[in-house]
């Protein structure tokens, strides 16, 4: 789902900063992630479910270094390149749009 692109309702609001709010966690995750394993950041050249085994063996990795408070490791400017992500909503190119204003109709208006 995305934001909208002119809120008008409480409603809207509530929803869209819901959104930006979850997406942003998010997204300072997968920087985490990523800065543990530098792989997820570059183009894996390896077959489709090699690239998913790796994915789900970097997962458990890093779960297994969160729960041992092991650090994550220092900066390599090698690999740093972060993604500026952008806070701006898209347009709906797909079929969501119901499920978002049901999601908004149904959820977000019972929380004012």
């Amino acid at each position: 789902m995305t934001p909208l692109l002119n809120p008008i309702t409480p409603e809207e609001m509530l929803y869209n900063e819901s959104h930006i709010r979850t997406r942003n966690v998010v997204e300072r995750s997968y920087g985490i992630w990523k800065r543990r394993f530098p792989i997820l950041k570059l183009e894996m050249r390896v077959k489709l479910q090699t690239a998913q085994t790796i994915i789900v063996a970097t997962g458990v990795l890093h779960n297994i270094a969160l729960q041992m408070a092991d650090d994550l490791p220092e900066d390599n400017e090698e690999y740093i390149n972060e993604i500026e992500v952008d806070n701006a909503a898209v347009p709906i190119a797909n079929n969501n749009g119901n499920v978002r204003e049901n999601l908004i109709r149904d959820y977000f208006s019972t929380l004012l």
